[in-house]
């Protein structure tokens, strides 16, 4: 693979980790990693004066995030053809989960909403697992890239 390209690749895993960053602060600061936080969230809270989000609100948000995850893992995915064996290996295993983590975390909000609070749980366990499967691909692809401009 051409310099350049490796040199590219690792400003997007830049970008890709900032990505993954902002979105963890942005949950946090807007619903919360607690329980009763997310709960209160979609389905409103009288103490805190909120209404309960609707099914419109929350696909006005599900439609732009599955196309940019979808796109996000697609591409940083697609990258790793470019490294070895093992880390192609890895990076299979790990693709899928996060298509999957992604598509729990966009949807259980349709699901609390719908009357089954247990997916308050599921949620927050998507959500984790896609920002910490989201990272470590994103490390795969740096360490797979990083090898190439340094052996060079």
């Amino acid at each position: 693979m051409h310099q350049s390209y490796r040199i590219s690749i690792a400003y997007f895993t830049l970008f890709g980790a900032l990505l993954l960053s902002s979105g963890m602060v942005l949950f946090f600061s807007k619903i919360g990693f607690s329980y009763e936080a997310v709960k209160s969230y979609y389905l409103g809270s009288e103490a805190l004066f909120s209404s309960p989000k609707s099914s419109y609100g929350l696909l006005e948000t599900a439609l732009p995030h599955l196309g940019s995850m979808g796109l996000f893992i697609m591409v940083t995915g697609h990258f790793l053809l470019f490294s070895t064996k093992e880390k192609k290996r890895l990076a299979k295993k790990t693709v899928v989960l996060l298509f999957l983590a992604a598509l729990l975390d966009i949807f259980s909000g349709f699901l609390i909403v719908g009357g089954w609070i247990f997916f308050v749980w599921v949620k927050l366990l998507a959500f984790g697992i896609l920002q910490l499967l989201g990272l470590y691909l994103l490390w795969l692809l740096f360490s797979a890239v990083w090898q190439g401009i340094t052996t060079k």
